[in-house]
């Protein structure tokens, strides 16, 4: 008798479970298995009971090892992203070069559904893994590619079998841990738009000890990805882009144009047509000036003897020795501030891996897991920049007569006392001591370019035991089994960051002291080495997170029914995670420019929770009735959270299989999540991030009267809105921050699903499933987030008084969101989300008795092919107003975040002829449009016209791959391919929720890239 291992299967492409192995037992009696073929029952993914796969009641996906190698990813996450259940996470990955504060550099997550890292579930092995900081989600460069055996993936809410987190679903890591031999493997890929290379290297050693009742598996991998700025990039990226009147003969869907001085509004009206334009920073090396229009009317004299009459709200500027002043230009002197970012940041990666199991008795099997990993990620951004008011001495010794006399005139008309606050400084000034006040904003291109390097150090063990119990009766409670496990991981990250400025030494460098001359001279490019000594400071922050999980589980068959065993499961689990980060004096403080400062986190989340699970078979062997299975599960869980407290979870289903051919599923599934310690206990946190201010000249669709009339409202002098010094920078600070007493998140996923293996056409699995997953009090920043609450203010709600508007706070003088003036967008369980939509997936292999090469008589095509469609993904901002709702179904933007489109698939197509394997790979995303037309025209409002916008819609994206394998015998492999063949450039997009003028993380970015690799085995 032989036995199908049904877990060891290998497969390609992403295909869903319980199809899987009905296609796979297809083919296999096909090729002659014995007729006593036993199906094994195992536990997949979704239910702790043991069954055969093909009765999965959860939609179940599985990502083979094999599509690992064929896709030429390094990392887990490049090869989750081009699922299409996946939706790219934008501060994630190869292109995160962003430096949120108490984040890991460059760290990956999953992302099911759109929701969210921290609403999908991370196992390795249907355990927990390791946690990063106070988000406590798992860093998917801690998972070990190679060690892979394949990745199952449960759509839908799973609290009930996982306990909190499983929100839109679980993404188990299924690894190899029973390993004879050695095995050495490599692999070199470079791109061709950079030729920056990418190294892998790994060697995985295992064998049997104990006549063979042990087994254990040790694996050491070592990673390199090598990074490139967008200036290396080049074309589209290297510039900053914005919107705006170009010619039409410039024009260009991924290049700048010439601008023709008309505003979007009046753009079509001139004979231009709406373009990409250098947008870049208003902070300037020379340095930029501003005054406000009181100080401008009070000054009028003085501005003409200076050569600045005529000034607005732009300002002046110096040459580069600082003599001489003029009016600045905008964009004519704006600084590129994103060619020496980095478009993809280097990583550097070891890993050591270790399973081992021994069986001590036939009843007791014990295990244990190790993980430790070392990443470092350096971040790279342009120099720092600085801005906000800061007080000069009249008698400035670097300006000339007439500027002094400027001065004078500010510090003369000053109308009382004013306090001036930078960093851990304070300073007052009265008319006429002597100090006036400028707004004023400098690049600090003397200091070096500005750097995150980010080590990450992670440890985990688990320590179990588990076995058969067999039976305690013929009858009652039968094949039993247990599982008893503890583990612990630790998570480690400090943070350095490079070239950074205190804005506190700054702000005294401007002013003299004992009476000699200032240390900074910041008119023109006069910064001295001693200034910048100065000023320059360097920041370190640490960021710790633990996790302890204890359970226990016993399951088997608790009585007989007439149409089967009921299976059931119960348990307990224990759980408690604590995480601190730690920044340093000048990032707590907020005494720093360049990094992003925020305030000590620390806290703790404790749990204690029992569960159960049982299945129950109705009726068997009927007329359309081959099975019918009823399912359940509930867990209770008991949180030292007061605003948790106990809560429960649960789920029900019915599986019916009509016949061989035919099987319907269908499940309701209540989950939850519990908050996280950032939730709870994160510090204020200061973000700067790339929003448009309603009341700027940023606004370009709609600067309606009633808007005007609500940015005076809100602190914006009148003869300051929709003009450029409301917002000087594509950047708005904004604050966030935990709350201790928030509740779980609930949510109710159905899904349906039909599964056809038709006897008729072997080795054909087809899945057809329908999803909806609703969640309520989503916990979320103020509105959503910063750019919608600004939205919600002065577009949707316009009212003053409203909670969006007053998390508003703006520079009295000029109406401008500038330091230590912000957005305050705190948590609080206050939205929901709601996606819908079905998944499709299909796999189909035939033999053909032609194409054989080397000797074989023939070859073999596998197709596999996985598609889902987004019927909804709907963001409700705020409950309370139900009405105002965000439907992202096929669009993009800063309120909507990555594209989400209505269509995604991947489709592969391997041919198969002796030692050559030949695969193609078709990835399809569909057509998506700003949310800036998609969410007025779905609410029921006219949106703007798409020709008042550039590139409002990204066209359909399709994607051709190519590998190639060749068998060496018993005892190597080789593998080669190039992604991307067709070289398609990504869609540009001038910010609105991108980087690098487009979405690197959904779209590709770097051109085709090429691998090639090889493993070799020893047995």
């Amino acid at each position: 008798m032989k036995k199908i291992r049904v877990h060891r299967l290998s497969t390609m492409g992403m295909v869903a479970g319980s199809a899987l192995v009905s296609a796979f037992s297809a083919q296999a009696q096909a090729q002659a298995v014995p007729q006593s073929t036993e199906v094994e029952t195992v536990v997949v993914t979704g239910s702790r009971i043991q069954r055969d796969i093909t009765d999965a009641s959860t939609p179940l996906a599985v990502i083979s090892s094999e599509e690992i190698t064929l896709s030429g990813a390094l990392s887990i996450d490049e090869v989750l992203n081009e699922q299409p259940q996946f939706v790219s996470a934008t501060n994630g990955g190869a292109t995160a070069n962003t430096v949120p504060a108490g984040s890991a550099a460059g760290a990956s997550y999953v992302n099911l559904r759109g929701f969210g890292p921290t609403r999908s579930l991370t196992l390795v092995n249907g355990r927990r893994f390791a946690i990063f900081g106070p988000e406590q989600v798992t860093d998917l460069n801690t998972i070990p590619t190679a060690l892979i055996e394949r990745t199952e993936v449960v759509t839908g809410g799973s609290s009930a079998v996982y306990g909190s987190d499983a929100i839109t679903g679980v993404v188990n890591f299924i690894m190899k841990d029973d390993f004879e031999g050695v095995e050495v493997g490599g692999q070199y890929g470079f791109d061709s738009a950079t030729s920056t290379p990418t190294y892998s290297a790994d060697l995985t050693v295992g064998g049997n000890f104990g006549d063979g009742r042990g087994n254990a598996v040790v694996s050491l991998n070592y990673y390199k990805r090598e990074g490139f700025t967008r200036a290396e990039r080049g074309d589209w990226a290297e510039l900053p882009y914005g919107e705006g009147c170009v010619t039409p003969e410039s024009w260009s869907d991924s290049m700048i144009g010439i601008a023709n001085g008309s505003s979007a509004a009046d753009c079509a009206a001139s004979g231009g047509r709406m373009g990409f334009v250098f947008s870049g920073s208003g902070d300037i090396p020379n340095g930029r000036f501003a005054l406000t229009p009181d100080q401008r009317a009070a000054t009028q004299a003085q501005l003409e003897a200076a050569g600045l009459d005529g000034m607005g709200d732009t300002g002046f500027t110096f040459d580069d020795a600082g003599t001489t002043q003029r009016l600045a230009q905008r964009p004519a002197d704006d600084f590129n501030l994103t060619q020496h970012n980095y478009l993809q940041v280097p990583q550097e990666r070891w890993m050591l891996n270790a399973f081992t199991h021994y069986d001590f008795a036939p009843q007791a099997t014990g295990y244990m897991e190790f993980h430790f990993s070392n990443n470092r990620v350096d971040q790279q951004l342009t120099q720092a920049n600085i801005g906000g008011d800061f007080l000069f001495n009249v008698d400035n010794p670097y300006l000339d007569e007439q500027m002094q006399a400027l001065l004078v005139a500010l510090d003369a008309a000053e109308t009382g006392p004013r306090t001036i606050q930078q960093g851990q400084l304070t300073y007052s000034t009265t008319p006429n001591d002597g100090l006036a006040i400028l707004t004023a904003g400098r690049r600090l291109v003397e200091l070096p370019f500005r750097h995150n390097i980010d080590d990450h150090n992670v440890w985990r063990t688990a320590l179990g035991v588990k076995g058969d119990l067999g039976d305690v009766s013929d009858k009652f409670l039968r094949n039993l089994s247990y599982d008893v496990y503890y583990s612990f991981a630790r998570s480690e990250d400090s943070s350095r960051q490079e070239g950074a400025a205190s804005r506190s030494r700054y702000a005294a460098a401007l002013l003299s002291s004992g009476g000699n001359a200032p240390l900074a001279n910041v008119f023109g490019q006069n910064l001295s080495e001693a200034a910048v000594n100065g000023i320059k400071i360097n920041a370190t922050n640490v960021t710790n997170a633990e996790q302890q999980v204890a359970s226990a589980t016993l399951g088997g068959e608790a009585f007989d029914l007439p149409a089967g065993a009921v299976g059931f499961s119960v348990g307990v689990e224990w759980r408690t995670a604590e995480a601190e980060y730690i920044p340093d004096e000048y990032l707590r403080s907020g005494d720093v420019v360049g990094f992003n400062p925020g305030l000590p986190t620390a806290g703790d989340v404790t749990v204690k929770e029992i569960f159960s699970e049982v299945r129950v078979p109705l009726l068997t062997g009927l007329p359309f009735v081959q099975n019918l299975t009823a399912n359940g599960a509930f867990r209770s869980s008991d949180y030292d959270l007061e605003g948790v407290g106990r809560v429960s979870t649960y789920l029900y289903g019915l599986d019916w299989r009509l016949n061989e051919s035919v099987a319907f599923r269908g499940q309701f599934q209540r989950a939850i999540r519990a908050p996280n310690i950032g939730d709870l206990y994160g510090g204020l946190q200061l973000n700067f991030s790339g929003l448009t201010d309603p009341c700027s000249s940023r606004n370009t669709t709609n600067q309606s009267d009633a808007v005007r009339q609500l940015c005076i409202a809100t602190g914006v002098p009148a003869t300051s809105v929709f003009t450029d010094g409301v917002q000087p920078d594509a950047i708005i600070p904004n604050r966030s921050g935990g709350n201790p007493n928030l509740e779980e998140e609930r949510s109710d996923t159905r899904t349906f699903g039909v599964v056809l293996t038709p006897g008729f056409i072997p080795h054909l699995a087809v899945t057809l499933d329908y999803f909806d997953i609703t969640l309520d009090g989503a916990i979320d920043q103020l509105g959503g987030g910063a750019e919608s609450t600004l939205n919600l203010c002065y577009f949707t709600i316009q009212d003053a008084t409203s909670d969006f508007c007053r998390a508003i706070r703006r520079n009295p003088a000029t109406g401008s969101i500038t330091v230590p003036y912000s957005l305050d967008v705190l948590q609080a369980n206050i939205g929901a989300l709601e996606t819908s939509g079905i998944d499709l997936q299909v796999r189909y292999g035939w033999d053909v008795d032609w194409g054989g090469i080397g000797g074989a008589g023939g070859s073999r095509f596998d197709v596999s092919t996985a598609w889902t469609y987004t019927d909804e993904f709907t963001e409700t901002p705020m409950q309370a107003q139900p009405q105002n709702k965000n439907r992202c179904v096929g669009a993009y933007g800063t309120i909507c975040g990555e594209p989400i489109p209505e269509y995604k698939g991947v489709t592969r197509l391997t041919w198969t002829t002796g030692a050559l394997g030949v695969s193609l790979r078709h990835r399809f995303i569909d057509s998506v449009t700003t949310d800036r037309i998609v969410l007025p025209r779905t609410s029921g409002r006219t949106p703007p016209p798409a020709d008042s916008m550039t590139n409002a819609k990204f066209d359909v994206k399709n994607y051709l791959d190519l590998s190639l394998t060749y068998d060496l015998g018993d005892t190597a492999e080789l593998y080669a391919g190039a992604n991307n063949i067709l070289d398609t450039d990504p869609p540009i997009v001038a910010g609105f929720g991108g980087y690098g003028n487009t979405f690197p993380a959904t779209y590709d970015y770097a051109g085709v890239t090429f691998f090639m690799g090889v493993k070799v085995n020893t047995f």
